[in-house]
């Protein structure tokens, strides 16, 4: 069930050429198509909120276009997280993450998504910006 190799490419390729609001949407078809309900966020580093099975999941995603994610929006994702006392937290980013950013997500749990995540999660989702 993984994505080959020329999959993730040419979904990193599409995903980089669209704008925040063709990303954003095609983010939301693919949450909603694993069972998801889908709001988006309004807290600071939140763009999504996800509710399955009694869960809810924060999710970061605007950044994904980064060459680097430092520590801020981790941060400020975690500091939204414990606000609202969701379960979980995804990053989603095609950039790489600072060396500093390691022990903050494995300290807090942090799911990161990047190019194989990404494409695995988008996949028959329509890509075009």
């Amino acid at each position: 069930g993984q994505p080959s190799a020329a999959q993730v490419a040419r979904t990193l390729e599409a995903v980089s050429a669209m704008p925040w609001p063709a990303f954003a949407s095609a983010l939301e078809t693919a949450f909603q198509r694993d069972g998801y309900a889908v709001q988006r966020g309004t807290a600071p580093g939140v763009d999504f909120v996800l509710e399955r099975q009694g869960r809810t999941t924060l999710v970061s995603a605007r950044r994904w276009k980064a060459a680097r994610i430092g520590l801020e929006p981790l941060r400020e994702l975690q500091a939204a997280r414990a606000a609202a006392e969701a379960q979980d937290a995804l990053c989603i980013a095609l950039g790489e993450f600072t060396d500093n950013t390691r022990p903050f997500v494995r300290e807090h749990g942090i799911t990161l998504w990047q190019s194989a995540e990404l494409a695995k999660a988008l996949r028959g989702i329509p890509l075009n910006a």
